[in-house]
């Protein structure tokens, strides 16, 4: 259809709509000399709506209206102008002007529905709801068979939170259409608004009673009462509808809840369990019930409870995905919280792992899932399926970092620490804007460069990590520490050491690289207060004693040297040349 026959399409419906009981056609006035004729009249009005449409329609709003005002200016009280003028005012938000027409288009003709509707749509825009309700109010009043949009008044009315108004409305929606679900639980719903906890009852039963196998409109019922401490009535309820339909298990959950409520866990874990091996009930409402009784945890009752409730998810919805999902979540919550005695925490890592394996197996486009799955599997030192996991999800996620870095830890366990450090260097390009990844990266590498003897390249990683953390506590420890095993750059070891023990000054581990430094650089009498500091706090670690040895054969204190070896060596007989210093009596190389 050619565009010109649309346009004239449109127009002829507009015309259809608008001009039922309209005042198009004017009345004639009587003939004067040298004036045009009433037809005439008509005839040029026809003829400026026709084009004003077509302008209209080609939203060429501003000549539009110039010619509907030419138009009024020769039918001054036709009201289909001015309903025009309206919906291009609505249309260009001039939203008063907009009201001014459309009030006045219905002041001369009250019987055109689509003037109200109009009318309703630029006071909501406007913001006055009030004045949108009242248009409802003359719709319905003065146009037949318009009673349907009295639920839109009570809508209106329930925004503008009068409630009385509202209530009528939909009174007057009953009687134009009897009792409905909607009237019924939409008045419910006011009633509870208003407080009025007896007619929101009330109308429930009315639900109950008019739908009786509607067993949701029992579940509206007993959640008002059991909300509002009436418990025996709510169980009175739903013990009904379990008599008549004993496998409604959402009847259950709600029971369970009472029984909640009054302290009676017997009976609430009686319902829950049954809730639960019921395959029928969906698994949303399964999970939303152990999220529910999540937050009183650590209640000893739901610490037992809602692990065997995730072991029942998994059992009764094994082809669902979020069955599992829901399964690692709880256990790995359980852990994080501390839920678990130490016996038992290897066993519900495991299945936590379990579940987000199998998750990722049903849908391995979640990457948080493979996040928990892998970290978990780190934190187990589960080197196989870590090694496995990791390279399917660096598969699916290529651009992300985190993965990089896992994948990175896995060839470093397994001694491939070139393939360790190329797989972290690609991770580091891609988590530039990760400050808190960019650090753990670059701490890898100094220690993976570090293993290879690349020593330019370890100390740039370090430097990168000190660059972003000047206090980044782990890698001052390490980078001084190999400094000083190298013997390199032993004043910037120094001086490192200097910040790491002056916000640290008890930590062994740091106090033991310090004195190593001071060792290195031939300090041995400071190296000696240090480490006599560390054996004092009462360590048994067998490296202090060596590391406490070897500076006392430094200072020629040889027998004294030799005790301290012997401790080490009784600590920790993995110690390199221990029993070559001990025999020889002197330092092994």
């Amino acid at each position: 259809m050619k565009k010109n026959t649309l346009i004239q399409s449109a127009i002829l419906i507009t015309l259809a709509i608008l001009l039922s009981g309209s005042a198009f056609a004017q009345r004639k006035k009587k003939k004067q000399e040298s004036a045009p004729t009433q037809e005439q009249i008509n005839q040029e009005v026809e003829y400026l709506f026709i084009e004003a449409e077509k302008l209209y329609i080609l939203k060429n709003y501003s000549q539009s209206t110039e010619l509907l005002n030419r138009c009024l200016s020769l039918a001054p009280e036709n009201d289909v102008f001015y309903y025009k003028l309206a919906q291009i005012n609505n249309n260009t938000e001039q939203y008063t002007t907009a009201a001014d027409h459309i009030s006045r288009a219905i002041s001369i003709n009250k019987t055109n529905k689509y003037y109200y509707l109009l009318a309703v749509d630029i006071y909501s825009n406007m913001g006055n709801l009030q004045e949108a309700a009242n248009s409802y109010e003359g719709l319905i009043h003065e146009v037949p068979k318009t009673d349907r949009y009295l639920f839109n008044l009570a809508a209106l009315y329930i925004y503008l939170q009068k409630y009385d108004q509202a209530l009528q409305a939909y009174n007057s929606a009953e009687e134009s259409f009897g009792l409905t679900e909607e009237i019924s639980m939409q008045r419910q719903k006011v009633y509870l608004q208003q407080n009025k906890l007896d007619e929101a009852i009330n109308e429930g039963k009315l639900l109950v009673a008019k739908y009786p196998n509607n067993y949701r409109y029992v579940l509206l019922l007993a959640e008002i009462l059991s909300s509002n401490k009436k418990l025996e009535e709510a169980k009175a309820q739903l013990t009904a509808l379990l008599i008549k339909n004993p496998n409604y298990s959402a009847a259950r959950l709600q029971l369970a809840d009472i029984y909640w409520k009054e302290n009676n866990f017997a009976d609430f874990e009686k319902e829950l369990k049954l809730a639960f091996e019921d395959k029928a009930l969906a698994l949303n409402e399964k999970i939303n019930t152990l999220m529910k009784y999540m937050v009183y945890l650590p209640n000893q009752n739901l610490k037992l409870l809602i692990p065997e409730l995730a072991d029942e998810l998994t059992r009764k919805h094994k082809d669902d995905k979020n069955a599992y999902l829901i399964s690692g979540d709880v256990y790995s919550a359980f852990i994080e919280k501390g839920l678990f005695t130490e016996n038992e925490v290897e066993v519900a890592k495991s299945k936590a792992i379990s579940s987000y394996a199998k998750y990722v197996e049903l849908d391995p486009s979640n990457f948080s899932v493979w996040q928990n799955l892998l970290n978990l599997e780190l934190q187990l030192d589960l080197q196989d399926s870590l090694a496995v996991h990791a390279d399917q999800a660096l598969e699916l996620f290529p651009n992300q970092a985190w993965v990089y870095l896992v994948n990175g830890i896995v060839q470093q366990n397994q001694n491939n620490n070139k393939a360790a450090a190329e797989l972290l260097e690609m991770g580091s390009k891609r988590a530039t804007s990760n400050k808190p990844l960019l650090l753990i990266i670059y701490s890898y590498l100094g220690d993976i460069y570090n293993e290879l003897e690349d020593y330019d390249a370890s100390d740039k990683a370090y430097e990168s990590v000190l660059g972003l953390d000047p206090h980044n506590y782990t890698v001052l420890n390490n980078f001084s520490y190999y400094l000083s095993l190298r013997g390199e750059k032993l004043e910037q070891a120094k001086k490192m050491c200097v910040t790491l023990i002056r916000n640290n000054p008890d930590n062994n581990t740091y106090l033991d690289t310090y004195a190593w430094v001071h060792y290195t650089i031939g300090d041995y009498e400071e190296a000696k207060r240090i480490f006599e500091k560390i054996i004092t706090s009462g360590v048994d670690e067998g490296v202090y004693y060596d590391h406490y040895g070897d500076t006392l054969y430094k200072l020629g204190k040889t027998d004294e040297a030799i005790e301290q070896w012997t401790k080490a060596r009784e600590l920790d007989k993995s110690i390199e040349n221990i029993d070559q210093k001990i025999n020889q009596g002197k330092i092994i190389q």
